[in-house]
């Protein structure tokens, strides 16, 4: 044991780190849902769910422009009318990014003292394909009409609140961008936005909007205990993810996006039902709807932003173990990461003058991220051996938490072998003050380039400069604290990168955990025989998960193996295409004739493993409407037709064509940030295609010569493959769009302008 620490400190810091790491999972946690008995003003997530059962009927997907979409529709402004609230349908055309729809939002008002700086409560009502979105996005809507029916029974609020279930929100926001031009939404002031990746989990607030300190500020005052952060958001701008919000705050409104993400693996699949939905995440969507609606309806239109200018300001903020949520503006950071860095160099200095020499200190600081880097090596490892053992079949897999296990486990015994090395080598003090490094350098990258994030090594670096100061003789102290605040707030991402990004996430476990115990490795050597004991179990921990994740079965029925069928051809010929987003079982694709290998379906419509041949499919049409030149650019009209009467219809052209000049029936595309990326297709896509065909502008530079594909898409596949959907439905299911039937036509476009036609 190191001279000068007292024999309970090291049990102490592992016994407080063991419980910090325990007590951090608190703020994933769901309240427990409230029965129908509750107060008329209180959220009750069993009233909602019952409104939400009679919304989706016969639970059949509702993708936009279908007759189900209708019906629910109709069944939501059924529902508002019930208590009391009058809903009116817009109907309009608008386009997202690359689609255009006619949608048919249902808007409705609770009046409050003022129309002026209304709120906005907002959730979309459209499903995928493939599944009947009782999470994504009924949950939302049952949240909006029963967080409606509880603002009624209470006293009227200061501000107007809107209601809007919107449209065409999976097709690509469209909904969201017909609202944003309505009347309406001038009198917006805030949005609350309601949505799920998944089918259980907490109520996360997964993003706000810049200058978002203050309404940070209302949200810890109405959700004293709320779950997310302000490293979620950052994590969430990182991703390429787009909900409603993305157009609310694109136009200035402030905001908060909460949604649940937990259950991924049912996401956008028939699993996304009404069995599946937690309750309790129901009831925590409401709670922060409910809270919060009133909390910024209850303000009075006008009322001044906080005296130092909160609202032009960022905040960095987090739940601290369920029970609180703290924040500080992000103008404190440089000042908070000056402050760390020079009690952990003042620290360095005091214990040379105790008797570490500089080149100890040194060596092992380098030592301790080359330990790190190991640790991210046998991470990265443990994933390729197991993916090539199959245990990865999928993105998500029913042997999920054994894997998390074993990623976690893994970094245990690493970390203390290697901590070992480093304290044999150079000495106590020298490994405590290097186990801080890591933070250091975590916090000085987040101040400079991801603020929301700078928490993670900033609370750390500070509470164990401070401590250190207090004791400099005990390093296991000091450190200890380090690894007790780095578990309360580092643990939940280690365990949720799986949920979060799937199997690939497990390498970034792997890594977090091993910062983690990284500064408790003083208290844990200390222990002498029993660190080695230890690293033992955690090896043992490690191999025995990994062994029960290949010998357990992939999927099971909570857990779909996710594939889609496709049936895509021309007027000459069509076949059928497996595309899994999954390992298929041995002996499927022999049996149900698909080759092994998957091959491009066409240059833009991905890839598939070819089928059966089948019936051939009667093509679009395609007409260039007309062709010239005006102000030095090419003007190029086509009409896309569909002969067999598919639902949408879309032009393929070519990556490079200008996006601000393209057209769908005069109507501009909305902006995106998909706009930007390079490819070699851009498609461009209307649904509810009209009978006469819908007519597709863009512009080209003159003198080109292009190509263009003309489709028609529609749901499910032919009658005569009824063979291959049942062979597919034995060990699979549809996700996302779900299975379809394309159909294409080519054309050329010459050099030179043709004569209108």
């Amino acid at each position: 044991m190191q001279p000068g620490t007292a024999r309970w400190a090291p049990l102490a810091m592992i016994v407080l780190f063991v419980l910090s790491a325990a007590l951090s999972m608190r703020g994933d946690q769901t309240p427990a849902a409230t029965g129908v008995d509750a107060p008329a003003t209180v959220f009750s997530a069993t009233r909602a769910a019952t409104v939400l059962a009679r919304v989706l009927g016969d639970e059949q997907p509702h993708p936009t422009g279908s007759a189900a979409n209708a019906q629910v529709r109709d069944r939501i402004v059924a529902e508002l009318a019930r208590i009391g609230v009058q809903a009116q349908v817009q109907r309009r055309f608008a386009c997202g990014g690359s689609t255009c729809a006619t949608v048919e939002n249902i808007v409705a008002r609770i009046p409050g003292e003022s129309a002026e700086q209304a709120v906005l409560l907002a959730a979309h009502y459209d499903s995928v394909g493939a599944g009947p979105g009782a999470s994504d996005d009924g949950a939302g809507v049952a949240t909006l009409i029963e967080s409606a029916r509880a603002l009624l029974a209470g006293p009227p609020l200061a501000r107007d609140v809107w209601l809007l279930a919107s449209d065409g929100e999976e097709l690509g926001l469209i909904g969201a961008e017909a609202f944003v031009r309505e009347p309406e939404f001038a009198r917006i002031a805030t949005v609350i936005n309601l949505e799920a990746r998944g089918t259980r989990g907490a109520s996360l607030l997964i993003e706000t909007q810049p200058g978002n300190a203050q309404i940070i500020a209302a949200m810890r005052r109405a959700l004293p205990r709320a779950s997310g952060s302000s490293l979620d958001y950052e994590i969430y701008r990182s991703l390429p993810n787009d909900t409603d919000f993305s157009v609310f705050r694109r136009e200035g409104r402030e905001g908060l996006n909460f949604a649940w993400a937990e259950g991924a693996a049912r996401y956008h699949t028939p699993l996304d039902n009404l069995a599946h939905l937690d309750r309790g995440s129901l009831q925590h969507h409401g709670d922060n709807a409910l809270s919060m609606t009133r909390e910024l309806a209850g303000r009075a239109p006008g009322a001044a932003a906080v005296a130092d200018g909160g609202a032009a300001q960022d905040a960095v903020f987090f739940n601290v173990f369920g029970a609180t949520f703290a924040a500080w503006p992000v103008a404190l950071n440089p000042f908070l990461l000056a402050l760390g860095l020079v009690l952990w160099l003042a620290l360095a200095v005091r214990l040379v003058r105790r008797g570490s020499r500089p080149a100890a200190l040194a060596s092992a600081s380098i030592a301790v991220l080359a330990l790190l880097a190991v640790l991210a090596g046998l991470g990265w490892g443990l994933y390729a051996l197991l993916q090539a053992l199959g245990a990865m079949p999928a993105m998500w897999t029913a042997q999920g938490p054994l894997l998390v296990t074993a990623f976690v486990a893994l970094a245990l015994p690493a970390m203390l072998l290697g901590g070992y090395v480093v304290q044999r080598w150079r000495g106590p003090p020298a490994l405590a003050l290097a186990t801080l490094l890591p933070f250091a350098i975590v916090a000085a990258a987040a101040v400079a380039a991801m603020p929301g994030a700078s928490y993670l090594g900033l609370l750390p670096l500070l509470a164990a400069g401070l401590c250190a100061h207090l004791v400099p003789g005990r390093a296991v102290l000091w450190s200890g604290v380090a690894a007790v605040v780095a578990a309360g707030l580092w643990f939940p991402y280690a365990v949720d990168s799986y949920a979060a990004i799937g199997h690939p996430g497990l390498t970034a476990t792997t890594l977090l955990s091993g910062v983690i115990v990284l500064p408790l490795l003083p208290a844990l050597l200390s222990l002498g025989r029993a660190a080695g004991a230890l690293a033992l179990a955690g090896l043992a921990v490690a191999f025995a998960c990994a062994m029960l994740a290949l010998a357990r079965p992939a999927f099971d029925a909570d857990v779909p193996r996710p594939a889609n069928l496709l049936y895509a051809g021309d007027s000459d010929s069509a076949r059928l295409y497996l595309q899994p987003r999954a390992t298929m079982p041995v002996g499927f694709m022999r049996q149900a004739g698909f080759a092994d290998v998957s091959r491009p379906v066409t240059a833009w419509l991905g890839w598939g493993h070819p089928g059966a041949a089948g019936p051939a499919l009667s093509a679009p049409t395609l007409q260039v409407e007309s062709d010239s030149l005006r102000d030095g650019r090419r003007q190029i009209a086509v009409r896309v037709s569909s002969t067999r009467a598919a639902t949408e219809g879309g032009l393929m052209v070519p990556g490079d064509i200008d996006v601000a000049s393209i057209r769908v029936q005069g109507q501009a595309l909305a902006p995106s940030r998909w706009h930007a990326e390079q490819t070699r297709w851009r498609r461009i896509a209307i649904v509810r295609l009209p009978p006469e065909g819908a007519v597709f502008e863009f512009e080209i530079a003159p003198g080109r010569e292009i190509e263009l594909f003309g489709y028609d898409r529609s749901a499910g596949i032919p009658a005569e493959m009824a063979g291959a959907l049942r062979e597919r439905d034995a060990v699979a299911m549809p996700i996302h769009g779900g299975d379809s039937t394309v159909a294409w036509q080519r054309i050329d476009v010459a050099e030179a302008p043709q004569a209108q036609n």
